[in-house]
Parts: structure tokens; sequence; C-alpha cells
């Protein structure tokens, strides 16, 4: 894999560390804009990186560059992606994977019509903790509740509060907590139950419209799951899965590798997992492999999860009162 970055921010950063540990990947070029030059330049020698850009399209023309990983402000994930895909690329998008489910959509087409493998950098269904749960998830019997709890106030949090709007408070950077941090809540939920029958999201919302914090609740068939984050406050962070037999938590944030108890009438168990040095490493190398050993079908199975992820986030963040400025995008779109 020839990766071509889009971005020089804090999550690229992380992004190019865990690439560094991934047989078989080379980062060779990276793309910014003009007035972030230096600081490309400053991780191409860091990295090893051939080739600095601030042309984006003269980076996707690039030979040399069979991937794209895109790490930028989330409103710009879907045009960079597209243009990409056009451009006969590969891609890893960062989380959350677009604005709207409506350019998730398009871009699941031109994946399938391309034949292009399209990931979503998220960790969570690659995470050895969220393997542990679907492999445990029998013996607690028939699941009766799910609580997930991602909280952490954002460094970012006092600024917004004097009225200095960064991207991750900004809707029309599509931003808030439950784009930034519920997200992985609902990569979890859904990744284990499918699609909820309802959803309903109840933000804390801000003086310009975002979400801080959040509820959002899945309806089942028998049980029900809630899916807490804040960007606003700080909480032990945690997963509880309550079945008819036992239940099982996970400790610790789902953007990490946490620890696994089980307990049930007959036993009671913890699962301690070898925490990598990079929390990016586990989806980086499964998308190495996929790509690898030609599994083309089944990063399209793992695309169709991340869009309807993206349905039901859409939906209830619409639902909710918080509009991004995609949103007037996919309205003309559907008309």
């Amino acid at each position: 894999m020839k990766i071509g970055i889009a971005g020089s921010g804090m999550i690229v950063r992380v992004a190019l560390d865990a690439l560094a540990e991934i047989e078989g990947t080379e980062v060779t070029a990276i793309c910014v804009r003009e007035r972030s030059e230096q600081t490309a330049r400053e991780l191409a020698e860091r990295y090893a990186i051939d080739t600095v850009y601030t042309d984006y399209d003269a980076m996707l023309q690039d030979s040399n560059v069979e991937f794209v990983y895109i790490g930028i402000v989330n409103s710009l994930h879907h045009d960079y992606a597209k243009r990409a895909m056009e451009a006969g690329k590969h891609l890893l998008v960062e989380k959350p994977f677009t604005s709207t489910v409506e350019e998730a959509r398009e871009l699941l087409e031109l994946a399938e019509s391309k034949k292009l493998y399209l990931f979503e950098a998220v960790v969570t269904p690659y995470s050895p903790d969220y393997l542990k749960v679907r492999e445990l998830l029998p013996e607690i019997g028939q699941v009766r509740l799910v609580q997930s709890n991602f909280s952490k106030r954002s460094s970012r949090y006092g600024e917004y509060l004097q009225g200095h709007v960064l991207p991750a408070f900004d809707p029309a950077l599509a931003g808030g907590a439950l784009y930034d941090l519920n997200i992985y809540n609902l990569h979890f939920a859904i990744g284990l139950f499918g699609r909820p029958n309802e959803a309903r999201y109840i933000g804390n919302i801000g003086p310009n419209g975002i979400d801080t914090s959040g509820a959002l609740t899945l309806a089942y068939d028998g049980f029900a799951a809630v899916c807490l984050a804040g960007k606003d406050s700080d909480a032990d962070c945690f997963t509880l899965l309550q079945g008819e037999n036992g239940s099982i938590r996970v400790d610790g944030p789902p953007n990490l590798c946490s620890s696994v108890t089980l307990k049930t009438r007959e036993r009671e168990e913890t699962f301690a997992f070898d925490v990598p040095n990079n929390h990016m490493s586990n989806e980086f190398r499964a998308f190495a492999q996929m790509y690898r050993d030609g599994q083309w079908e089944k990063s399209l199975e793992m695309l169709r999860h991340s869009v309807l992820v993206m349905e039901i986030a859409t939906k209830a963040r619409r639902e909710a009162g918080i509009v991004f400025a995609a949103d007037t995008a996919a309205v003309a779109r559907s008309r």
C-alpha cells in the first residue's frame, strides 16, 4: 500500500506513527494547504515521505500513490474522497466517515462501480475487546440493556465557552459530540446488533447549535441501547451489556483496547489484551491485510456498516435539530 496523506493535524501524526508499524505500507506523499507547507515538510523529514504537495489534484495524479488517507476536517471528507475515487485511488477516510448519509451512499456507489477499496478509519470494529464481546455475547443470553459512555472534556471546550469556535464545535464543519465521540459507541452497538428499529438523540445544545454532549437511544427487539458522550464533561468510560444470564463489561473508551469482564451464573472471567503502541494500528493492519489478500467483498461489507452508522447518526442528528452545512447539499441532491 503506497499512501498519500491529506492533512497535517494531530490525527495525521497518530496515523503516521501507526502506519510506520504496518508491514507492506509506505507513505509516499503528503498534501496540505499552502499555509501548512512547512509543517508538512517537517513531517516528511520525520517520516521519510518523498513528496510534499500543496495541490490535492496534483497528488491524485501521482502514480506512486495507490491509497489516500483523509485526515482533514469532517466537512471535507466527502469532497476529498470523491475526487480521489474519480482519480482511481483507494481510500482510508478518518471517522466520522462523512457529514451525511447521502454523502456516504454516494461514496459506496463509487466504490462498487469502480471496484475500489474504501475504508473508514475507525478503530472499534477491529479492536480485540470488541471482537471478544462478539464472541462472548451468546453466554449472557437474551440482551436486555446496553449502556455505553465515552465522555472526555475537550481541550477546546474552554475556548468554545469564550466564543472561539474551533472545528470540533462547529456545525458548519460537522463537529459535535455525536460525530466525534458517540460515533464510536454507535459503531459498537450497530456492529453487534445491526440496524435499530428506531433511534433518538437528545443533545445538550450550545449557543451555536452544536451538541456538546448527548444521549443516543437505540431501540431493538426486546432491548434498548443508550449511548452517552460528552465533550463538555469527564466521566469513567465503559460499555455494559446486560443479559438474562449475565453481563459483559468493557472498561475504558471504545477507541482504545480495554479489558472485558464476563459475569454469568456459572463463571466470572476478565480478559486483558496487549495494548498496541498506537490505538490505530489494529485497523490499519486489518485494512492492509484485506487489500493484500484481495478481500474486496469483505471491504464492502465493512463499508456498508459505515454507511449504516452514518444513516442512523444523520437521522438522529437532524431530528434533534442539529443542522450541518452539508444538509443543504443533501436536500438539493434529493430533488
